[in-house]
């Protein structure tokens, strides 16, 4: 298969992260009830989960609920497509973090930053293998524009 061949991934949403974030307030309330001040350390732990469900303030919740598909270029661009939003173009820039199992992916859409989480057991092996060997060989670093337009 051709390496410049686009890759189709789904995202993460913000259900893939339920589990984690309920492990997290565990964690949280039995480290407070454990601790010098557990009633008021327990009730200050609820209000903190409490409002990140709600407003959103904890990093973990800023996830989109939208099923998002992003399909990615070897020049390092990227689209996220999705059944309920018109689609969103953007350049991967910056550092990308990339494991066995998750892979977080940087890029600017609009003058803005933004940040798109790939769990590898949503994808297809091939796909998800081939994003690893892109990223770790920097195909699509900040450099992609220059190398494709020959500045």
């Amino acid at each position: 298969m051709p390496h410049n061949i686009p890759l189709t991934l789904k995202l993460a949403s913000r259900r893939d992260f339920d589990i984690l974030f309920l492990a997290l307030f565990v964690l949280v309330v039995a480290s407070a009830m454990l601790s010098p001040q557990p009633v008021l350390l327990t009730i200050l732990a609820f209000l903190l989960f409490g409002a990140g469900l709600f407003v959103y303030t904890l990093v973990i919740s800023n996830v989109n609920d939208v099923e998002l598909i992003a399909v990615i270029f070897a020049d390092g661009h990227l689209r996220l497509e999705s059944g309920q939003k018109p689609e969103v173009e953007g350049v991967l820039n910056g550092q990308q973090w990339c494991s066995h199992y998750v892979t977080v992916l940087r890029y600017v859409s609009g003058g803005k930053r933004h940040s798109l989480v790939v769990l590898s057991a949503q994808q297809n092996a091939d796909e998800y293998r081939r994003l690893k060997m892109w990223l770790r060989l920097d195909f699509c670093n900040d450099g992609c524009e220059k190398r494709v337009s020959g500045i």
